[in-house]
């Protein structure tokens, strides 16, 4: 049985970010905010220069409108009265198309920043240092609802834009008609500005809260569809679902005081907007009514003070919008700024002790044969780890080795000690105290990239990969004649005969259309197709019956023959095929035999 040829045909894989690509700001949310409009400035400058065209064209409306009816009252002819017409179409053209143009740009800049912000989040969720610990659910609504939030303001900011260039074009034509209708104007958006400045407070405290809220629902929602048979073994339906209540009420009330404080400020914008505009009628009526402007003025006066009602709109409604793009840059700040879990050398990449190229953590590994590594010459095999003086959790100090080209057992009576070594040895963790040597070099001075693409540590809980059964099997590799040879001894193989619809089932969200059994099967042969010089087993089969781990165990070793493998496991069938054993008490020194 092959398994490669079931698979169906993979899309090729996306490219790796450029190394050279600008990281986000960690300095602060309004920087990271910024940021993520720094690659569309042109789009952002066409979209703002193309509304305030709009907007002008809107303005002057009025103004032509009026200029055309002072013109038939003044006894004008019918041509000059067609050339007005003419340039009102024209204006009416101008801003029909400017509009239309303006407003690509602008969603341009909007998908772009959104993806950007989403880009970030996931280079640093991805970075090899880790460090991020949100679970998956709030991860989700930083990259769905911040980042739509954040695109949302790139979005309304050409708008913005272009509304202060109407309104200091209106300006200027007022006060053209009249110094005080000009200055009125002036003050009364002046007047809107610091009013709502005062109120933004409020709305973005209220706003961060809802997307927390939001997210700590979410999270609760995706552990309870996962855990949903769990929870229906035990009847504890009913409990877990008055936890999701609660948790869906207190981001409903967080969300109607978000929708509140927006509320109160945009109210407070439209009425002292309403207000100005009040102002500024009654005072070009008194004007008209002492004769000291004329028809048309008025109706430019009556036109411009109804136009300059949405620019003023939109401008408070900007503030706004900018402040829950602030709490929202917020929350994506504080995953972006994230301190690492373990620290990343510094120095450039060294050769792998192996003979892989560096770097190959994320793309997917060429198996070689195990003495192609520095040292081959000499005929010395490679992959020898050292644990010296490194405290663990059940209160003893690993000081012990794992022989290079042979199979080693683990053996701790604390399970925390086991878990301690599998997460040292990925590097998920560095220890406090001593160290942990790979052929005499310190596990901390390898690049992460390099250090995974030799030492491969296969966790207890394995976790398959969003597609189907194959693409688990070839996640690492594309070398057909090792994922047969892993799937044959993990017995994988049998996991696809099994299944209805073979090599192509899909294994669902972390493999739960599969048993337990079946997911350590196909995660084991994972690993084993990736061939790596050292491997690392944390109780790989205990999900197995007693007959098939037994199998499994004599297969992996005769599969992993001259390659390192340490077994972190207690069971039987597994120390049995060991060349050596290392046994951890609870809290006194290793012993090895």
């Amino acid at each position: 049985m092959t398994v490669p040829a079931a698979a169906p045909p993979r899309r090729p894989a996306a490219p790796a970010p450029p190394a050279t690509a600008a990281p986000a700001p960690a300095a602060s949310p309004r920087a990271l905010l910024w940021w993520s409009l720094g690659d569309r400035r042109r789009d952002l400058l066409l979209a703002s220069v193309l509304f305030s065209t709009h907007q002008l064209g809107e303005a002057l409306v009025p103004v032509l409108v009026g200029a055309t009816v002072g013109g038939a009252v003044r006894s004008a002819t019918p041509a000059s009265t067609l050339r007005w017409l003419g340039l009102l179409a024209l204006d009416f053209l101008l801003l029909s198309l400017s509009y239309r143009f303006g407003a690509r740009a602008s969603v341009r800049a909007r998908q772009h920043t959104e993806h950007r912000i989403r880009m970030a989040l996931a280079r640093r969720v991805l970075r090899p240092a880790g460090g991020v610990r949100l679970v998956p659910g709030d991860l989700l609504g930083r990259a769905s609802g911040d980042a739509e939030r954040m695109g949302a303001f790139a979005g309304a900011l050409a708008g913005t834009v272009a509304a202060v260039v109407v309104l200091l074009g209106a300006t200027v034509l007022l006060l053209r008609i009249s110094l005080g209708l000009g200055a009125l104007v002036v003050a009364g958006t002046a007047g809107v500005l610091l009013a709502q400045n005062r109120l933004s407070h409020a709305l973005r405290r209220s706003s961060g809260a809802e997307q927390d809220r939001q997210a700590r629902a979410t999270a609760l929602a995706e552990e309870l569809v996962r855990g949903l048979r769990v929870l229906k073994g035990i009847g504890a339906e009913r409990a877990v679902a008055a936890d999701y209540a609660r948790g869906s009420e207190e981001a409903v009330r967080a969300a109607r005081r978000a929708v509140s404080a927006e509320g109160a400020l945009v109210s407070v914008g439209v009425l002292l907007t309403g207000l100005c505009l009040t102002a500024v009628a009654a005072v070009g009526g008194g004007l008209a009514l002492e004769g000291r402007i004329g028809l048309g003025r008025l109706i430019a006066l009556l036109g411009l003070a109804q136009f300059v009602n949405g620019p003023m709109r939109v401008v408070g409604a900007a503030h706004a919008r900018y402040v829950r793009a602030l709490a929202s840059a917020a929350r994506v700040h504080e995953v972006l700024g994230t301190p690492p879990a373990v620290p990343e050398p510094a120095a450039a990449p060294s050769p792998p002790p192996h003979g892989e190229p560096a770097g190959t953590g994320g793309a997917r590994r060429t198996p070689a044969p195990p003495d192609s590594g520095p040292g081959a010459s000499s005929g010395k095999t490679r992959g020898t780890l050292d644990f010296r003086g490194v405290p663990l959790p059940g209160g003893s100090r690993a000081e012990w080795s794992v022989p290079a080209g042979g199979m080693t057992g683990l053996v701790c009576a604390d399970p925390a000690d086991a878990d301690a070594v599998a997460l040292l040895l990925a590097r998920e963790e560095d220890p406090e105290e001593g160290r942990i040597l790979l052929d005499g070099t310190d596990l901390t001075a390898l690049p992460l990239d390099t250090l995974r693409a030799t030492v491969l540590v296969s966790h207890h809980e394995p976790v398959l990969l969003p597609g189907t059964v194959a693409d688990n099997l070839t996640a690492l590799t594309e070398d057909t004649t090792a994922v047969a040879e892993a799937a044959h001894a993990s017995f994988a193989d049998e996991v696809v005969r099994a299944l209805p619809r073979g090599a192509h089932t899909t294994v669902g969200d972390r493999g739960e259309t599969l048993s337990g059994g079946q997911r350590q099967r196909v995660a084991l042969g994972r690993a084993l197709a990736a061939r790596p010089p050292v491997l690392v087993l944390h109780d790989p089969t205990t999900a197995v019956d007693a007959a098939t781990e037994d199998a499994v165990a004599d297969r992996v070793r005769r599969l992993r023959e001259h390659r390192t493998t340490l077994v972190i496991t207690t069971s039987p069938a597994w120390l049995a095929r060991c060349d050596r054993l290392v046994h951890v008490p609870a809290a006194d020194r290793a012993v090895a035999r």
